[in-house]
């Protein structure tokens, strides 16, 4: 079930709680679920069962809940072994939609940007969540609600906030240079501190995961819509990026299962 944030404060970092009670929304019997780097944020709290992942040469096996500020590179995931859980997904807009919840920089958070949530954001996060395994999917909605805004701070926002309806569009450096009259060196002064990323890596993951987005919903094999649609230069262009980014060709992605093929588009 998903719900949207009913805080105006929070309604401009989360974009949504998805609360999983039929494991099978996760997985569909996969238990091998790639995700790939993104501008994403997203916590996972456990209600009951664990996870596995295989990210960097590591693999945890827990029931702990996890915040993904930022993949730097693809991660493995088995979720066959989850009962149930919720995931905060917040604003497509990189480390700029989770920092007003979190007292740390973006270096620091791009350092361990797959951490356990207890951590990172909150050493009570395991207490509340055998509170939540007590609600229902309504009650639990409004209790993250409480939670997360008690963690708010209005001051940690920054400039990528204030700029968010251009930048979530498509990211046009020239249209927000023009806007607000920056040079690109402040430009990416102001994303780096914001999101932890450079406005032209801000924008490459932006274009590639929508392209994937797509890729995986229609199951097109058809690259020059691609190229026309999201502004690679040409198919060997379209190719390089998309494996940059995820270890696979695009021919390739379309046979591995990936996290983003189940995971609701909300907004």
């Amino acid at each position: 079930m998903l719900f949207e944030p009913q805080i105006p404060e929070l309604q401009r970092h989360i974009d949504h709680y998805w609360i999983v009670e039929d494991i099978t929304q996760l997985s569909f019997g996969n238990n091998q679920l790639y995700a790939y780097p993104g501008i994403t944020p997203d916590m996972i709290i456990v209600l009951d069962g664990y996870y596995t992942i295989d990210y960097m040469g590591k693999r945890i096996k827990s029931n702990k809940s996890q915040l993904f500020s930022f993949i730097h590179k693809e991660v493995v995931m088995d979720l066959t072994h989850l009962t149930s859980c919720i995931i905060i997904k917040f604003k497509s807009r990189g480390l700029s939609s989770l920092k007003p919840f979190l007292n740390l920089d973006s270096d620091a958070i791009m350092r361990d940007s797959i951490a356990y949530t207890d951590d990172v954001f909150d050493s009570q996060i395991e207490q509340f969540k055998t509170h939540l395994q007590t609600l229902t999917a309504t009650e639990i909605a409004d209790e993250l609600d409480q939670w997360l805004v008690t963690h708010y701070k209005k001051e940690r926002e920054g400039f990528v906030i204030e700029m968010a309806q251009e930048i979530s569009a498509t990211c046009d450096l020239k249209t927000i240079m023009e806007a607000t009259k920056y040079s690109y060196s402040t430009l990416e002064r102001h994303f780096k501190r914001d999101t932890g990323l450079t406005p032209k890596k801000f924008q490459s993951l932006q274009r590639y995961k929508q392209a994937v987005r797509e890729l995986y919903t229609t199951q097109n094999a058809d690259w020059q819509h691609y190229i026309d649609a999201y502004g690679y230069y040409d198919q060997s262009h379209f190719i390089k990026e998309i494996k940059r980014y995820t270890s696979f060709t695009p021919a390739q992605l379309l046979k591995t299962p990936a996290f983003i093929q189940v995971r609701p588009k909300y907004s």
